[in-house]
């Protein structure tokens, strides 16, 4: 997942695209961020103080970034693109092949319908470990926290704020639906306990923040997508792999660049990932 947006009222100049190694960090300062604003509740809306904030963040990083005078202008010409339309990120050949070789599609079909009910306490976990591989939707107990994965090639597969509060169910997500790979680690952060429950696959017509793939949780076509009116700010990923993403939706309230809804097409095989954005329904077109 190497690509970030922060799109928030007036901060819409935005560097592209972010390199994967620099992706996990700008991931968790984020999710850190947002999960302490929302616990300490300073602004009556987050977006106006935590915008300058995580900006201002980010841009210490800027300078590791690897991204060229045209991947910049081509980001500028897309977020200034007419409201509601798909931003689609084309990575160069060269990030996502490795000495002549292209780099293969995600396959998670030899996780479905696996895995064990497993809750999980504050700290750090490793897959095969303390959980077994499989794929799981994730809820907490109680609280605020955060929830980082990564590989084994310490490449995040998953950074979210979980809320396991009745009283404050519009922060965060209440459950997030995720694939566990052997050797990924889990940090959980700021929560008591973590639950993991397996989750058996079945045709659906709403989504929740996490991984979905086409083919095996809904039909590949294309699809009429809504979300409900919300001050959430979201992102809607479409990709076979995190190095390729072949489109990006920005959810949530217009006046912070989001949509509530829009026309989407799905391949097999393809994997929607949810981020930070309460349910979408999918509707599929005739």
């Amino acid at each position: 997942m190497a690509r970030l947006i922060i799109d928030m009222k007036c901060y819409k100049n935005v560097n592209g695209v972010i390199h994967m190694k620099d992706r996990k960090i700008s991931l968790r300062l984020i999710s850190v961020i947002l999960g302490s604003a929302l616990m300490l509740g300073a602004c009556s809306n987050p977006f106006d103080s935590l915008a300058s904030e995580i900006n201002g963040l980010l841009s210490g990083e800027e300078s590791s970034e690897e991204v060229t005078t045209e991947e910049t202008q081509e980001t500028a010409d897309d977020e200034t693109a007419e409201e509601g339309q798909t931003d689609e990120t084309d990575v160069p050949e060269s990030e996502t092949e490795s000495a002549g070789n292209e780099t293969k599609p995600l396959d998670y079909s030899h996780l479905m319908g696996e895995g064990e009910e497993t809750a999980l306490e504050n700290g750090t976990h490793k897959v095969g470990n303390d959980i077994p591989a499989g794929r799981y939707v994730i809820t907490a107990d109680t609280g605020i926290g955060n929830v980082f994965i990564d590989n084994e090639e310490d490449r995040s597969v998953l950074s979210t704020t979980l809320n396991g509060t009745e009283e404050s169910k519009d922060y965060g997500s209440g459950r997030v639906i995720v694939f566990l790979e052997e050797g990924h680690s889990i940090e959980i952060n700021g929560l008591e306990g973590v639950n993991f429950a397996p989750y058996e696959t079945e045709e659906v017509t709403e989504l929740f923040p996490g991984m979905w793939i086409v083919g095996e949780d809904f039909p590949a076509g294309v699809y009429d997508v809504e979300t409900e009116s919300t001050d959430y700010y979201g992102t809607m990923e479409v990709y076979s792999h995190p190095d390729q993403v072949k489109a990006r939706y920005s959810l949530g309230d217009p006046e912070y660049g989001g949509m509530s809804s829009f026309t989407a097409s799905f391949e097999a095989g393809d994997i929607v990932e949810l981020s930070n954005s309460p349910a979408v329904t999918i509707n599929k077109r005739e």
